[in-house]
Parts: structure tokens; C-alpha cells; sequence
């Protein structure tokens, strides 16, 4: 997001695009297209280079207000799927319109038109600052125990909605399969210039409730009225057993093509860890099954390459026993991990579908001395056409970070070991729990071979050359 200047601010005119764009928290072609399409208050300085251009900033506002007119809601009810829960209490945005009186003569009518237009030339031609209470919107998303907040950029609080229910208060960060968590993204879902509000949240069930643990799925106006809800309730048979709840949240990720966004939300079962992601229609909450994952889901990216565009999913398989990462074309209309035949970790109730590719991660050795069960790929970032992965080892902090790359196909390019890695290897060195030194670590110098799978060739190793530097 773009802001204006301090300067621009304080004398109340911004003068370029960007500065506007800023303002108004859009980019610029999104404030271009509102001045053709919308009417956007915007000036040209006469025989200016370029046809520069400047707002005012106390037009921007009444504008703002004008396009800002949708009726405030006072409370909700839940949907025809009973799907939505709780009341929203929305904090009175300031200098509401009043109507006009509808009594007043005809001749009283015209004179208060003429007075508008005089107020208008006076603006135009001295520049007068209005001093209206600029339009807020939610910039930040708090919660409570049974609460969702929207806070704008001055922190001060828009709308709550309160659930029927109270939340489970579990933090994001180092959350497992079987944790719940919070999970928040403010855009323009809907195209039409708003700020959105999406949040999943889950709810505690109790120590003696009747009803089970349940996740939601709520997108929220700016002015905190609910848009839709979603529950997830998925099916799946792996091998001879069946997984139907209970799920909860695990994984967020909001794609975007110009102005359309794409919802991602991976859902992982409380117990098992068995995992299944979905879209979700932004304008309506309808939900397509995309990938299924015999394990949990942490977390969720995107990869676009000349190929296409490919969903990550990095988390942890629970066949081999390790962190894993999947690759699918958001072309497919569905596909599902890769599994042994007879096994309890197939789905056998999924439709055909394969994915791209499939990785998984070797445990470290100081992982199994430590025995942390799962050392789960739990961080992914994407530049260009180079993914960075990290896997976690060891509740100590210890990451193991791997680099793939995808040119014509997507390959495994580098293994590297954390800083932590070192700290502890010398720790167990001097207890005795290893028997060699860190310089001479057969891990360090011949790092573990990568399984990779894909639907031509099937399951490969691939091992990597040693990289000996540390972060």
C-alpha cells in the first residue's frame, strides 16, 4: 500500500496519481479507472507537462462518503444453511447524512439548489478545507473470546461481531494440525472498491458441550456486515477409515489476478492430521474441493511460472513420516497426494487426480535425537520462480531450509542448515549423544536424499551437494 506524503497531507492537496492512490489505499490504475468510470474529484493543472494532476483531500472525502452511503446493518441472522452466527455492533461512522425535508416549498427547493451551486464555485475557485471527519476503514483485525474487532488506522474501532460461542485461543505461529488458530486477511474480495474483512476462526467447544469443535469461514463488509459463512464438514475414506470431522483452519492464502482474489483455506482434522484444501467463491462462500493430503497442511503460497500457476501446500505426510510439499496446476480440478495402494493413507474416496509434484523432506539428525514427531514444512516463500522452504526439526528453533527452483519443471536445488543447527550439534557433542565432530557431520557433508514424486516418473532421489554455510 501506498501513502501520500507527510507533505501532501498537511496542506490538504495531493499532487500525483501515486499520492491519490495512496490516499484512497488503492493502486493507481484502480483510482484512474475511479475518476472515468465513478466521478473521483480529480484536477489538471492547466498546460502542466504530462496533464499533471492533484486532489483535494477534503473532496476525496465527501466523495468518499457519497460512494460509502450503503445502509448500516444493526444485527444478523443466521443463514437459509444456519451457517452464520452472532451480531455485529457497528461503532457509527462520523458526519452521517441527514435526509432532506420533503415539505419544504418549490420555490424553497430551487433556492437551495442555487445555494449548493454557490458552495461548490466557492470551493473550486478559493480552495476552501472542509473540515469533514475523513472515511475510515478497517486496516487491522483484533479478537476476543467470543468476539471478531475491526480497528482503522488510527486504531480506533469500527465494528465487533459477536459469536455465538466462545473461541478457542490458540496462537498462529508454531500452531499443529491439532492447534486452532486465527486467521485474518482485510482486500477488496468483491471487486467493488471495499475492504473486506475474512477471518477463520474457531470455536471452543467446552469441557461438557453437545456440540462438536467447529471452524468458520466469515467475509465481512467495511462496515462489519456479514457477507457469507462457511463451515467445513468434508467426508473422506483412507483406507478402511472414515474422517468427518472434526476440522479446523490450518492454512490462509489469498491469491490475486488484478483485481480479482482467489480464497485458499486448508482444513486439517483435529486428530488424524489428514488434510483437504479449498477455494472459496469470494463473492459467495461456495466451496470446490481442490487437493487432499494425507497429513496436516501449515501453509499455503503460489508459484507462477510461464506454465502456469501452481498452489503450494507444505506440511507433513504421514506415510513416510515427514515434512512434505505439494505442487498442483490450479488448472486441475482436484488432485490428491501420492499414496501406497492398500494402505491406510489412501483416499479412496477421492476422485482421480494427481498432483504436479510431490517432496519429501529427510528428518535431521539431531530431529530424531530429540524425537519430535512431526518436522513439518511450516514456512514458504516465492520470488520469482524460486521457492525457499523451511522445515521445522526441533522445538528448540531448529529449521532446515531447502531451495527449489522451476524453470521448464520444479527441481530441488539446495539444502542449508540454520545457525541453531550448529549451537546444538555441539551441545549433544559434549554430551556424548554424538560421536562426531560438526566439521566432520555426515549430514553436514552428504546431506540426506530428497524423495520426489511425479505422475511420469514416480517416486526419485534426489541428493544434493553439501552446503556448509550457515545463515
Amino acid at each position: 500500500m501506498v501513502n501520500p506524503s507527510q507533505g501532501a497531507v498537511a496542506n490538504g492537496r495531493l499532487d500525483s496519481w501515486k499520492d491519490i492512490a495512496g490516499y484512497l489505499r488503492r493502486d493507481v490504475r484502480t483510482a484512474i479507472r475511479w475518476e472515468k468510470e465513478k466521478g473521483l474529484p480529480v484536477r489538471r493543472v492547466p498546460g502542466g507537462q504530462r496533464q499533471a494532476v492533484f486532489a483535494y483531500i477534503t473532496e476525496l472525502d465527501a466523495w468518499l462518503r457519497q460512494e460509502d452511503a450503503a445502509a448500516i446493518p444493526h444485527g444478523l441472522k443466521p443463514n437459509s444453511s444456519g451457517q452464520a452466527y452472532g451480531t455485529t455492533e457497528v461503532v457509527p461512522f462520523p458526519d452521517t447524512a441527514a435526509e432532506p425535508n420533503a415539505g419544504h416549498s418549490g420555490l424553497r427547493y430551487y433556492y437551495l439548489i442555487a445555494a449548493a451551486v454557490a458552495c461548490v464555485l466557492v470551493f473550486a475557485v478559493f480552495g476552501y478545507r472542509w473540515r469533514a471527519a475523513p472515511v475510515s476503514f478497517p486496516v487491522r483485525v483484533g479478537f476476543t473470546l467470543n468476539a471478531v474487532q475491526a480497528f482503522d488506522g488510527a486504531n480506533q474501532l469500527l465494528w465487533t461481531h459477536t459469536f455465538q460461542g466462545l473461541l478457542q485461543p490458540k496462537p498462529i505461529d508454531g500452531a499443529r494440525a491439532s492447534d486452532f488458530a486465527y486467521f485474518s486477511y482485510i482486500g477488496d474480495f468483491r471487486g467493488k472498491g471495499d475492504h473486506e474483512v475474512l477471518v477463520i476462526v474457531p470455536f471452543d467447544p467446552g469441557l461438557n458441550a453437545a456440540e462438536p469443535t467447529r471452524t468458520e469461514v466469515d467475509l465481512f463488509s467495511s462496515r462489519g456486515k456479514l457477507l457469507w459463512s462457511y463451515v467445513p464438514r468434508g467426508r473422506f475414506q483412507f483406507g478402511k477409515h472414515e474422517l468427518d470431522g472434526p476440522w479446523v483452519g490450518t492454512a490462509l492464502f489469498v491469491s490475486s489476478r488484478g483485481e480479482r482474489k482467489q480464497i485458499w483455506v486448508a482444513i486439517g482434522h483435529a486428530v488424524w492430521g489428514n488434510s483437504f484444501v479449498v477455494s472459496l467463491d469470494p463473492g459467495t462462500g461456495q466451496d470446490t474441493l481442490r487437493f487432499v493430503n494425507t497429513g496436516s497442511i501449515h501453509v499455503l503460497n503460489e508459484l507462477r511460472t510461464a506454465q502456469g500457476d501452481f498452489l503450494l501446500a507444505g506440511g507433513f505426510n504421514n506415510e513416510p513420516d515427514t515434512g512434505s510439499l505439494a505442487v498442483v496446476n490450479e488448472a486441475k480440478a482436484f488432485a490428491a497426494s501420492p499414496q501406497s495402494a492398500g494402505t491406510r493413507h489412501k483416499c479412496v474416496s477421492c476422485t482421480a487426480g494427481d498432483v504436479d509434484y510431490y517432496f519429501e523432506f529427510p528428518r535431521s539428525e539431531i530431529n530424531e535425537l530429540e524425537q519430535m514427531h512431526e518436522d513439518a514444512v511450516v514456512a514458504l516463500s516465492v520470488k520469482d520462480e524460486q521457492i525457499e522452504l523451511r522445515k521445522k526439526e526441533s522445538n528448540g528453533g531448529l529449521q532446515t531450509l531447502y531451495l527449489l527452483r522451476a524453470d521448464r519443471e520444479v527441481r530441488a536445488v539446495s539444502v542449508r542448515f540454520d545457525s541453531t543447527y550448529d549451537m546444538l550439534h555441539r551441545k549433544l557433542e559434549g554430551e556424548g549423544k554424538v560421536d562426531h565432530t560438526l566439521e566432520t557431520c555426515p549430514e553436514r557433508l552428504h546431506p540426506r536424499p530428497i524423495r520426489m514424486w511425479t505422475p511420469a516418473g514416480g517416486w526419485t532421489e534426489i541428493r544434493l551437494e553439501s552446503d556448509r554455510a550457515s545463515e
